[in-house]
């Protein structure tokens, strides 16, 4: 499907580029004939030339705006093209170049995001990041971020609400596609400027918000009055009424005009300059808001966000006025212009007064417009797997003190669908002790049950057929990493990890711990008692604890009579000297082994 539109859309390109040339070629011959015919009708005082110099000059003027049209419908299209093409990369894996990464989003104290590649090169947020405005960006990292994290008892039925509202507007999204992908061409000129830049450009243009600029009335009445006598005086002159006084009167007063935009061009310019920094931006997110604006919603999440674009707007008709200032405000950046028309009509004191009427309109607008944007692109983004992926879901949120996690056929959303093995569990004990050989798919399963909560709790879709799952507070124990400046060994970073899983289960709320390869950094008789003692303290009727290892001797806790433990392994066979893995999940310990077929494969061992 993408690849039609792609070529689609390459094709009307290729039109479009043609038009266009043509166009420009008959703008040159035009204004070659005009300016011929204007030259020799004003040597030989032929009226007969002047008017077809005349008519040429509009046509001119005509094929100068239809160039223009055509330089945005290229411009769309390589916006289309751009967007298309990201979609066509998900399937592949190309996607890992999208400059989008939310690489800022990623703290060194968020454990559960850097174990689960929520952010950063590779990471979930790469993947179905389809916003460009820096408010859905922002949003989308938010709610991935967040997710499981500071539940509280009181708080769970309100959250869970919230998910449950999000979740219908994906999934309303998810059945608008083409509405989506207009939002995703609309938004992606704001590409063009950085994250930073933006950011900063819509600081500025917010304090500059609250800065008032009401003009007292006697001023309001002289930037009118001193323009149309100014005009007066030139055209008395013109017409030869008294020009001995009309000609320096109107000498005077346009001097005098100019003088007080000169006088007033530092404060007048610091007021503007937000408008004109905004000024390729306006556009597009107008653009935006009309789309949003005009289309019809049944989820009470996306209605409540169109309705705030149409509180005290519509909001597309704020930024169209606002895009016509900045037009007027770019004007007075050319010399000849600002000399002419600060001369003639006090300009610069007129778009003063313009921005200042639209700033009493729309001031304490704006912020909730672009915010409720956000949301909407954030939104899409997590609509984003239904379009790339066969096996997905939204996944059902149960109201339940006791946790709750069944999935069927659930995969790692970043692994492409047709190399990723789904699994199917339904958890009823709370300790899950899983074994299996090296690479036979244990982490992997562990960061497919994270990553996929992440979206869930985001109220996103999921890369699984069905999936049931109850709110719990999200820890992770699976890429733990030393710290040579602090001091920390790799065993004593676990345990940090550890020690938080133990703090969050004394709160006594769902919650599900995922620990890879327990306490991997010291020796195997300590390993296997303080890994025993952490699964004990973590067995808790309100939580779930997978625990990954290769100490067969931890199987042992399902007939432990304090913990409530189930066994579940992975793997491996042998072909014609090839190993193989099926990454199915089975209850049971496992009793295979491949670490000496590695190290003949690898050469170490003969």
């Amino acid at each position: 499907m993408y690849e039609k539109k792609y070529e689609a859309s390459l094709e009307q390109s290729a039109r479009l580029a043609l038009v266009s040339n043509r166009v420009s070629f008959l703008r040159g011959v035009t204004f070659a004939l005009a300016a011929l015919l204007l030259f020799l009708g004003y040597q030989q005082k032929s009226l007969i030339l002047l008017l077809p110099a005349l008519g040429l000059g509009a046509a001119f003027l005509l094929l100068i705006r239809r160039h223009g049209r055509l330089a945005k419908e290229q411009a769309y299209q390589e916006d289309t093209q751009s967007v298309l093409k990201d979609y066509m990369a998900r399937f592949h894996e190309e996607w890992q170049d999208f400059p989008v990464d939310g690489a800022r989003y990623s703290s060194s104290g968020d454990s559960e995001a850097k174990d689960l590649d929520l952010f950063g090169k590779g990471s979930l947020y790469q993947y179905i990041c389809t916003a460009s405005t820096i408010w859905g960006q922002d949003q989308l990292a938010h709610w991935l971020g967040q997710a499981g994290k500071g539940l509280a008892a009181d708080s769970a039925a309100a959250l869970s609400r919230e998910i449950r509202s999000r979740q219908q507007a994906v999934a309303e999204l998810a059945q608008k596609p083409a509405l989506c992908m207009e939002l995703e061409i609309g938004a992606r000129p704001l590409r063009s400027i950085s994250y930073e830049e933006s950011n900063a450009i819509m600081e500025h243009f917010f304090h500059a918000l609250q800065a008032k600029s009401h003009a007292p009335l006697i001023c309001r009445i002289l930037i009118r009055l001193f323009p149309l006598l100014t005009l007066a005086f030139l055209f008395s002159a013109l017409l030869g009424v008294y020009r001995p006084v009309t000609l320096p009167l109107f000498s005077i007063f346009a001097f005098a005009q100019f003088l007080t935009a000169l006088l007033g061009f530092s404060r007048n310019n610091q007021a503007l300059s937000p408008i004109y920094q905004m000024n390729r931006t306006i556009a597009p997110y107008r653009n935006l808001f009309r789309l949003l604006e005009g289309e019809h919603f049944d989820s009470p999440y996306l209605a409540a966000l169109q309705e705030i674009l149409l509180e005290n707007g519509p909001a597309s008709a704020a930024l169209q006025e606002l895009e016509s200032l900045a037009g007027s405000v770019c004007i007075r950046h050319n010399v000849y212009a600002f000399l002419i028309c600060n001369s003639l009509f006090l300009y610069d004191y007129h778009c003063m007064e313009r921005y200042g009427v639209w700033k009493e309109r729309y001031r304490d607008s704006i912020r909730p417009w672009l915010t409720a944007l956000g949301e909407a692109e954030a939104l899409i983004s997590l609509s984003v797997i239904s379009h790339t992926r066969a096996c997905h879901c939204l996944p059902v949120i149960v109201d339940s003190r006791h946790p709750v996690l069944a999935v069927s056929d659930i995969r790692h959303p970043l692994l492409r669908e047709e190399a990723a093995a789904g699994i199917d569990i339904d958890l009823a004990h709370p300790v899950c002790i899983i074994t299996g050989s090296n690479m036979s798919g244990k982490t992997t399963f562990l960061r497919s049950i994270g990553i996929n909560l992440a979206l869930a709790y985001a109220g996103g879709f999921c890369t699984a057929a069905d999936m049931r799952i109850s709110l719990m507070e999200l820890c992770t124990s699976i890429r733990t990493e030393d710290n040579v400046n602090e001091g920390i060994s790799t065993f004593y970073a676990e345990l940090l990890r550890i020690k938080q899983m133990i703090e969050v289960s004394r709160k006594k709320i769902p919650m599900i711990s995922l620990i890879d390869e327990i306490y991997k950094g010291t020796n195997s008789r300590d390993r296997i008692y303080a890994a025993k003692e952490t699964i004990r303290a973590l067995s808790r009727p309100y939580g779930f604890t997978l625990v990954t290892t290769h100490d067969f001797e931890l199987c042992d806790l399902e007939h432990d009579g304090d913990i409530d433990a189930r066994n579940y392994y992975f793997t491996e066979h042998y072909k014609e000297n090839r190993i193989l893995f099926d990454y199915k999940l089975r209850e049971g310990r496992c009793t295979t082994t491949n670490a000496r077929y590695l190290l003949r494969m690898a050469g170490i061992l003969e």
